[in-house]
């Protein structure tokens, strides 16, 4: 019985971890104002989460290396001189912090 109860609460400890001590990509995203620019399917200011994703959805690690200020833009490189101030935002960021929103911004 023992046994039984301990391995209830070690399931539950597990579960309870993984739902709310995972970082919220979408969260971030808010957060650091991304949607006054980016919407999640029309092309605004800047382009949509739907036109980010079509571009990097292959290679998620390209998107990661451009927020960070690694590698030039692929999705509107002429507009990319309006976004330069917000870039710092990412470089900021941890790699789980990055990781869930380029999560978030890839599932679009």
């Amino acid at each position: 019985m023992k046994k039984l109860v301990a391995g209830i609460v070690i399931s539950f400890t597990a579960v309870s971890i993984s739902s709310f001590g995972a970082v919220d990509g979408k969260k971030i995203f808010e957060k650091n104002s991304c949607p006054i620019c980016h919407k999640e399917t029309k092309d605004a200011i800047g382009p949509s989460l739907k036109t980010i994703a079509e571009f990097y959805k292959n290679n998620p690690k390209q998107l990661e290396q451009f927020l960070r200020g690694q590698a030039d833009p692929i999705v509107w490189p002429d507009r990319f001189d309006m976004m330069k101030t917000q870039m710092g935002k990412f470089r900021a960021m941890s790699d789980e912090e990055l990781k869930a929103l380029i999560d978030y911004m890839l599932k679009h």
